[in-house]
């Protein structure tokens, strides 16, 4: 089993979904223990842990060299602080497997809507995740965005691709796969023998919302 760590600004703007104008001044998590986390997990029977390493808020829980909206910015541990780096030498210690998170949609990025320009800003990223912090097991993507934001095509296959490249061992999880699918439900309610009857031929990644 995984468990999902969603952590960020959101954490204290106690929001959902962030509009990608929160002060990094926000995060500042004194207390944080990556350790007592992969600790709870374990003990829970969990095997993994994933992270959302960026929600659709923009705000990178690690140091991106794509953007300045980051931990580096933050007065955690004076802008030198990696989220990510804590967690990922938590979990290899505790024999956790690590996923991370990264979402398309993001509400900082200047970029986001040209989508040249956006799909190599979002590449550059994920390259950054996936060659810093040792074995990456599971990555999590989805296309959700907000309703009015503006258009913009992701380049999916491309992402895949690379992930699978840099990071062989992961499988990708989205909507509708390529490796690992949402149940069909985005209240978390699946139907018996749910992989019998999902039709994912129908399926459209970002397309979540119940019928």
């Amino acid at each position: 089993m995984a468990l999902f760590l969603h952590f960020g600004p959101n954490t204290f703007t106690d929001s959902e979904w962030g509009t990608g104008r929160a002060d990094p001044s926000v995060f500042n998590p004194s207390a944080l223990n990556a350790a007592q986390w992969v600790a709870v997990a374990k003990q829970n029977g969990f095997s993994r842990v994933i992270l959302t390493a960026k929600h659709h808020d923009g705000f990178c829980l690690w140091p991106s060299e794509y953007t300045d909206y980051s931990v580096r910015s933050s007065p955690w541990k004076n802008g030198n602080g990696d989220v990510i780096a804590e967690l990922a030498g938590a979990a290899e210690s505790a024999d956790v497997q690590l996923g991370l998170y990264l979402s398309p949609w993001d509400r900082h990025e200047s970029t986001y809507g040209k989508t040249l320009d956006y799909n190599e800003f979002y590449m550059g990223q994920m390259t950054e995740l996936l060659t810093r912090y040792g074995v990456i097991r599971e990555v999590w993507l989805d296309g959700a965005k907000g309703e009015g934001e503006k258009d913009m095509e992701y380049f999916f296959d491309d992402w895949f691709s690379l992930i699978h490249q840099l990071q062989p061992q992961a499988v990708i999880f989205s909507d509708a796969g390529p490796d690992v699918r949402w149940v069909g439900d985005e209240a978390g309610f699946a139907a018996t023998s749910c992989w019998s009857i999902f039709n994912r031929s129908s399926a459209k990644i970002g397309d979540t919302d119940p019928k």
